[in-house]
């Protein structure tokens, strides 16, 4: 029998996600969404200038994986606001990244970046606080998944997101220590 080795990091698109998480899962994502921030700060407190710029291939550089998630605080805004308004269907995204690859993250210090990275955040976590439980039941399809989600399964996503690019970022400044 072939013996199947793990595979540690998972390509975003080939995630899939469970759907209908119940409500009392929210104080839970609420705090991994508040906290990611710190966490990231945390990481990249001491990583040099030369290495939040320096791109692996065809990756993003550190700089422009946080400019990326900078640019979808506000989709993931405009989702959450979806749900609760009874939309069938949340906003769409570009899938291509277009604005993360036109934009001039890569001139920017890493401080700057989380510190904007904060900022949107705490728009996102405001309006996480403000949804009554109602709210938290209701459903839209997410377009790219094709399956219907409630504001704690996107707050779920948005998490595994977040999760997904800290593990992007490690894995370069492990790399470039290896340069």
């Amino acid at each position: 029998m072939k013996k199947v080795k793990p595979q540690l990091f998972v390509r975003w698109f080939d995630r899939q996600f469970d759907s209908n998480t119940g409500s009392e899962y929210f104080d839970e994502f609420l705090q991994r969404l508040e906290h990611f921030p710190s966490v990231l700060n945390r990481l990249l407190k001491s990583c040099p200038i030369e290495a939040s710029t320096r791109k692996i291939g065809d990756k993003w550089s550190v700089n422009e994986n946080i400019g990326h998630l900078i640019l979808l605080e506000d989709l993931w805004r405009m989702r959450f606001r979806d749900i609760k308004e009874g939309k069938p269907d949340m906003s769409s995204s570009d899938l291509n990244n277009t604005a993360t690859d036109e934009s001039s993250f890569n001139n920017m210090l890493v401080e700057k970046l989380i510190k904007n990275l904060v900022s949107e955040r705490h728009k996102t976590i405001a309006m996480l606080q403000n949804l009554s439980e109602e709210d938290l039941l209701k459903t839209s399809m997410h377009p790219r998944l094709q399956q219907p989600m409630n504001i704690i399964d996107l707050m779920h996503f948005v998490a595994e997101h977040d999760l997904h690019h800290l593990y992007a970022i490690q894995s370069m400044i492990g790399s470039m220590k290896n340069l």
